[in-house]
């Protein structure tokens, strides 16, 4: 058992993080970033006193910063919450598992489960960390599943195949949940056969993404140069949502006899909507991603691109699409969009944001009539500062200063981490 203890933080309205004290803190493994130094580090604290976060997704934009920086935090600073959130970037997973592997912590959603500490959990969690698994790594909950199934009691075997489902993205199975589906056929337990059965009954047949791109395909048109829909669907529904969430868009293209890159062409972006920009956004050809991004840079508003889609993409792409997003009213766009490279713009860039327009009039403001943004994170200083180059950044302080804040303002404490890392 290491020595030491995990502290639990409090605000006004609970707790709200934890950290390690002066002697569990060296005991911690490494992680492959170094942890920030002092400075960096009090200015972290400052950030995380200024902006109370109330679980690890609220501290996913400026601890992303720190990686992209090259650090990773200071364990005695702050560490992953674990009730309920699993949500920590996976820079910090070995913190996570020691924790739990150590007794500091319970087993919980954010753990990693494996074969070895499958009897450590409590049942509840660990179906919310088998479920976890099948979404993110399905091939290890599947070999996972093959080691311990065959020695549980059925009821646990029963209910780690209700956890085999689309989740929230409809009712039912994903083709590629079949061969799990099918692992439980085979099971000793008549109701555990039957219930497997019945979710392949379920799927009416189509139980590969080949059968869902085929049934796709009678729903479309080719023809003109262009693929939509033969009867367009009523407005506001997405009765094809299934369809294209079981398929590829290779496969789909296969189906209605065009190349990947020809359908990449041709498709009618804003009839074919959201659910045709899935299969977009994860086929791994860049080719195609930077056909149909670049047809959308023309097409549509800056909050219907899909991030994401630009993976990869040529620089000068890439750019054109990061320079679509300053236009947006929403935060995520613009933090999202940089993923690895955030806090790198410079300031030419940083000023072409509509944020950056907001930023010295929201200083005013508050020094003379005491009003500030309605949200925190719609605090211009706060998004610029998440986005923006150290160089940017120390501009940017020094603009805030210029137009009258105060030094000890908690809304600089962005802008001073950023500058400290």
């Amino acid at each position: 058992m290491p020595s030491g203890q995990l502290v639990r933080l409090k605000d006004g309205y609970g707790e709200f993080r934890y950290q390690a004290d002066g002697q569990l803190a060296p005991q911690l493994p490494d992680l492959r970033l170094p942890r920030m130094n002092e400075a960096a580090r009090a200015a972290f604290r400052a950030v995380l006193d200024h902006e109370k976060p109330t679980g690890n997704g609220s501290l996913v934009d400026f601890l992303a910063l720190a990686e992209a920086r090259g650090f990773c935090a200071h364990p005695s600073d702050w560490l992953p919450a674990f009730d309920d959130d699993p949500q920590h970037p996976q820079l910090y997973q070995p913190w996570v598992d020691w924790l739990s592997e150590n007794g500091l912590t319970p087993f919980h959603e954010g753990n990693s489960l494996t074969a070895e500490n499958w009897d450590r959990w409590k049942p509840r969690p660990r179906l919310r960390a088998f479920a976890r698994m099948l979404r993110e790594d399905q091939q290890s909950c599947f070999d996972l599943l093959m080691a311990v199934g065959p020695s549980q009691p059925a009821g646990t075997r029963l209910a780690l195949l209700g956890e085999i489902n689309a989740g929230g993205a409809f009712y039912g199975n994903f083709p590629r949940q079949v061969p799990m589906l099918r692992y439980f056929l085979a099971d000793r337990s008549a109701r555990i056969r039957a219930a497997a059965e019945e979710k392949l009954k379920n799927m009416n047949g189509l139980e590969t993404e080949e059968a869902y791109a085929d049934e796709l395909a009678k729903h479309l048109r080719v023809g003109d140069g262009s693929v939509t829909y033969r009867e367009p669907p009523a407005p506001h529904t997405q009765p094809y949502s299934r369809h294209f969430a079981c398929t590829t868009f290779d496969l789909l293209a296969k189906a209605i006899g065009l190349g990947s890159h020809d359908l990449a062409r041709q498709s009618d972006l804003a009839k074919l909507g959201s659910d045709f920009m899935l299969l977009i956004t994860l086929t791994g050809d860049v080719e195609t991603r930077s056909i149909v991004t670049s047809r959308m840079l023309e097409q549509f508003p800056p909050d219907h691109i899909p991030s994401h889609a630009f993976r990869e993409v040529a620089r000068p792409l890439w750019e054109r699409g990061l320079r679509a997003q300053f236009d947006s009213e929403y935060p995520s766009s613009v933090l999202e969009f940089p993923g690895a490279k955030a806090g790198s713009l410079d300031i030419a860039l940083i000023r072409q944001i509509k944020h950056y327009s907001r930023m010295t009039p929201s200083v005013v403001q508050e020094r003379e009539r005491g009003e500030l943004p309605v949200n925190n994170m719609y605090d211009p200083l706060r998004i610029l500062a998440l986005v923006a180059s150290k160089d940017a950044a120390s501009e940017m302080l020094q603009e805030a200063r210029t137009a009258g804040i105060a030094e000890s303002n908690p809304r600089l404490t962005m802008l001073k981490f950023n500058i400290a890392l």
